[in-house]
């Protein structure tokens, strides 16, 4: 069993099936005590292979990157990485190739410059399910950044709002950071909906560009069409974006960073389904 005090930091470990879409931002809260408050703040990458393929790809080595960067910035004592290396029953000698990716992974891990003692790694075999793979289960490869964080803890990671990777709740009652209704926003615009529904989904950027989005939705018998006026946010690894669409449903020019997932959410009447973004 795991010891953790208030305040402090912890890597979330997951031996039995790692469920996080790929290259996510992971937020959790989990009560420490009565008076405070203990965050976790990890960022987490699951990478799908080729079938019996060892090395992961050149885009997923700039995406772990960009993430090890960003976590080994979060304190003084820099990070470390959970590995999960893992092969289906159905591959060629899974446990040896379970073992091969394992080696793959830690040796770039290193490259980047993280310590061999900084990184915890582990194997397993999926078996597959009547010959079929588990959707929530089809990762070869799972990293997980965490900080090292002080004898002090991660408080001030904690209270820093929307710090790639780290909740911004409260931690401990003399710093309580913002409250979870900040997480909100607004376009503070006469025509957003009085009974509104945030609709999320996520755009993959293969290279980083600056340009303008246009955002769609059911319009009724099977249409899409452009969404005009609607209170959108876009969130990229380094920044957000909040604004309204024009007329013809476009947003802003943005600076989309790549290769990497970017976020649209867009507030929509209650009663709407079915939106999502588009370029």
């Amino acid at each position: 069993m795991q010891t953790v005090l208030p305040g402090m930091c912890w890597p979330e470990t997951n031996k039995e099936k790692m469920k996080i879409i790929l290259r996510t931002v992971g937020i959790t809260l989990a009560a420490a005590s009565f008076h405070a408050q203990a965050c976790k703040v990890f960022l987490q990458d699951n990478i799908e292979l080729p079938h019996n393929a060892i090395d992961v790809r050149n885009v997923d080595r700039l995406v772990l990157t960009r993430h090890y960067l960003t976590a080994k910035e979060w304190t003084k004592e820099g990070a470390t990485a959970q590995v999960e290396a893992t092969a289906f029953d159905s591959e060629n000698n899974p446990k040896e190739l379970a073992t091969s990716r394992r080696k793959s992974i830690v040796a770039f891990l290193m490259q980047l410059g993280l310590s061999k003692d900084d990184i915890f790694a582990s194997e397993r075999i999926i078996k597959l399910k009547k010959g079929k793979i588990d959707p929530d289960d089809k990762w070869q490869i799972g990293v997980e950044f965490v900080p090292k964080c002080s004898p002090s803890g991660c408080q001030s990671l904690c209270n820093t709002p929307r710090l790639s990777g780290v909740v911004s709740y409260a931690v401990t009652a003399d710093t309580p950071g913002p409250s979870p209704d900040s997480l909100a926003f607004t376009c503070g615009d006469q025509r957003e909906p009085a009974k509104a529904s945030v609709l999320r989904s996520e755009t993959w950027t293969p290279r980083t560009e600056e340009k303008e989005l246009t955002l769609e939705g059911d319009t009724g018998l099977g249409k899409r069409a452009p969404l005009a006026g609607i209170c959108y946010r876009i969130t990229t690894s380094a920044r957000e974006y909040i604004g309204m669409t024009d007329t013809q449903g476009h947003t802003a020019r943005i600076q989309l960073l790549g290769p990497e997932y970017t976020t649209i959410e867009m507030k929509v009447d209650a009663d709407r389904y079915g939106v999502s973004g588009g370029y």
